[in-house]
């Protein structure tokens, strides 16, 4: 019991510090720096990955503010943000928000010419079904060497936006950023004095965060959103046919489904002090949404009696000779709780507010109690083991229940896949299809009723074929593509100088995501872009966009997908590639278009 308690509890640290570890951010940024007549800048180039946006730093009516916090060797600097683009928030029906799509600059005016730029971007990425916090620093040195080679607001496609992102009195006649000469105030965010409207309520002290955190975890028990998570539960609490000793298994089941709920508070509250990840970020790490959501569809699977997992007996079956069922209480006192999280904050919000700026002794203590608090029913059941009376007798209806849990738990499956980013949903989707066939194969071939051999040549091959297919659908790819979302204005810009490559594509065209996998591939547009010092846009027509349709009407067509190539030499003119075409038809195209071109201009 202890030595798979020890590698149960290794497991669940290595998986909640991989949770806060920061996954690949749907975001590029860069530091430029741009002479101009009224001074100098150092501008903070934000691009948002297709189909991502950022808020603005006044984002309206929802959405979390864009800011940054720059200092000039330690000299705070004050930036000017352009203004977001008005557009219906896909996150809230009904609201308007201000956005920031494609590349956005925000200036930051120098008041010297020489120093350590350090800059620090705190903002919100949210695609049309998740959002993901973001918080990067970047530092750049400012010489006067530097400054010399800087770019010009001719050189940039987005210099228009200066003059928006003044206030609005400088906005009539802007004069050059002045050095500072008074105290500059400190970020926004330590500029608010609170006030709460029932102070009385507030949580200010270890004696009143240890009590309500008692209340809050009892209470989690009844929260609607545990249901999917109340097969799990009746698992501890049921006795079942088979036991020898029916008292002391209900005692033993619900103390070890007790034990397995405190443990993974404990386990949070130490990885939150450790990390200072915030809570229930969990759910916002895509890779933990697909374990856990893998691990639910799993667990269906087992009710529907697919296959017997280990550690997590979820079935009214007798175990095996010297099968744990403690362990297996245990593992599912910890999954529960897991899948829970999400659903502690209108209970315990008042307390994780002032619990988790605490320090990590104080935040381990509160966390623990609320873990004690969930537990508490269990604990009660297992002192008094006569209560396993009011519960009805196992029979023919718990194979009914079973599989109706089993499809609640699909219903779970489908709840965290709409967690994940849209371009995760699919392979999710077909990688789940895969675990259905493992399933199946691990029960039907690798059952218990096989001999040992048999059992192992099977299990192998199916968590062979399982890690495979996890390894193709799950594994995201490492290689940075060089396509950028369209911009009309850098476009535009850029037109009549610079090589151009428009790919006209949308999520529900397969012909497009053929092109991307086979013809348009990373490494292919990083060699294009490298070889010809070409920009590469894709116009996204996922979402119905009369501009980019527009377009696309204006290069004669109304189909994609399709491959627009634009020479400086002839900007009015593209090269039209349609449908379907090969690596070596693109090669000629841009051969013939390209050809006399200064290499990588």
């Amino acid at each position: 019991m202890r030595y798979w308690t020890r590698i149960i509890i290794l497991g669940l640290l290595l998986l909640m510090s991989s949770a806060a570890m920061a996954t690949e951010e749907p975001v590029d940024m860069d530091l430029v720096l741009v002479r101009a007549p009224e001074g100098n800048f150092a501008v903070l180039e934000l691009t948002p990955h297709p189909g991502w946006h950022a808020y603005a730093n006044t984002p309206g009516s929802s959405g979390f503010p864009t800011r940054v916090d720059a200092r000039l060797d330690g000299t705070l600097l004050a930036p000017l943000y352009p203004p977001g683009i008005p557009t219906p928030d896909p996150l809230s029906p009904g609201a308007t928000a201000l956005l920031y799509t494609g590349t956005t600059p925000i200036f930051l005016p120098l008041p010297q010419v020489h120093g350590e730029l350090q800059v620090a971007v705190r903002t919100l990425l949210c695609s049309d079904t998740t959002c993901q916090p973001v918080r990067r620093k970047l530092q750049t040195r400012i010489t006067e060497a530097a400054l010399a080679a800087a770019r010009t607001p001719q050189d940039t496609p987005w210099w228009d936006l200066y003059a928006r992102s003044l206030p609005e009195a400088e906005q009539a006649a802007p004069t050059p950023p002045q050095a500072q000469t008074t105290p500059q105030p400190g970020p926004l965010e330590s500029a608010f004095v609170v006030r709460v409207f029932d102070p009385g309520l507030e949580v200010h002290s270890l004696a009143t965060a240890v009590p309500l955190a008692l209340v809050a975890g009892l209470l989690l028990n009844l929260m609607p959103c545990v249901l999917p998570v109340i097969g799990l539960k009746l698992r501890g609490l049921m006795p079942t046919a088979h036991e020898t000793s029916p008292s002391r298994a209900f005692r033993v089941h619900n103390l070890a489904f007790a034990a397995g709920i405190i443990s993974f508070f404990c386990i949070l509250a130490l990885a939150i002090g450790a990390t200072g990840m915030a809570w229930g970020q969990i759910f916002q790490n895509p890779n933990a949404i697909t374990a856990l959501a893998i691990l639910v569809f799993l667990l269906a699977m087992s009710l529907f009696g697919l296959l017997n997992l280990p550690l997590l007996n979820l079935k009214s079956k007798p175990r095996p000779e010297g099968a744990p069922g403690a362990l297996d209480s245990f593992t599912t006192g910890l999954l529960a709780t897991v899948l829970a999280t999400p659903c502690s904050g209108p209970f315990l919000g008042g307390v994780l507010a002032w619990t988790l700026i605490q320090p990590p002794l104080v935040i381990v203590t509160v966390l623990a109690c609320a873990g004690i608090g969930m537990a508490s029913p269990y604990l009660v059941l297992a002192a008094v083991p006569g209560l396993m009376r009011i519960f009805p007798r196992p029979g023919a209806w718990m194979e009914y229940l079973e599989t109706g849990l089993g499809f609640f738990l699909l219903g779970t499956t489908i709840y965290l896949l709409g967690l994940l980013p849209q371009e995760r949903v699919v392979p999710t989707l077909a990688f789940l299809w895969i675990c259905a066939i493992c399933a199946w194969m691990w029960g039907r071939w690798g059952g218990l009723q096989q001999s040992p051999y048999v059992r192992l040549f099977w299990r192998s091959t199916a968590l062979g074929v399982a890690a495979l297919c996890a390894w193709i659908f799950l594994v995201p790819t490492t290689t940075t593509t060089p396509w950028q979302p369209f911009d009309r204005q850098r476009f535009e810009a850029l037109r009549h100088t610079t090589p151009l490559l428009l790919d006209f594509t949308a999520d529900w065209c397969p012909n497009c995501k053929f092109l991307e996998k086979t013809v348009l591939t990373a490494e292919t547009s990083s060699t294009i872009a490298q070889r010809y010092g070409a920009v590469l846009m894709r116009v996204d027509l996922t979402r119905e966009d009369p501009q980019n349709m527009a377009l696309l009407a204006a290069l004669g067509s109304r189909s994609i997908p399709l491959l627009a190539i634009f020479s400086p030499t002839r900007p009015n003119s593209p090269l039209i590639l349609r449908d379907l075409f090969s690596q070596a038809t693109l090669e000629r195209a841009l051969e013939q278009e390209w050809e006399g071109l200064p290499p990588n201009q």
